[in-house]
């Protein structure tokens, strides 16, 4: 399993930073991707930045407003 982290949580969803494996295509020189799952369940989206990965989350599950 790779080696990842919780960046963001949001409910059930949340962005996980994972290093890539050996058999993955990296097009950044950082070799990591950014999941957004489904509370360690599913992996709905896998992206490249973490922006990108942090706006499909507010996509599919806006924060709060006041």
């Amino acid at each position: 399993m790779a080696s990842q982290s919780v960046l963001v949580e949001r409910g059930l969803l949340r962005v996980v930073a994972r290093k890539l494996g050996a058999g993955e295509v990296s097009f950044s020189n950082e070799g990591v991707a950014y999941d957004v799952e489904i509370d360690g369940q599913e992996v709905l989206k896998t992206f490249l930045s973490f922006g990108e990965a942090v706006q499909f989350l507010d996509m599919v599950s806006p924060g709060e407003t006041t």
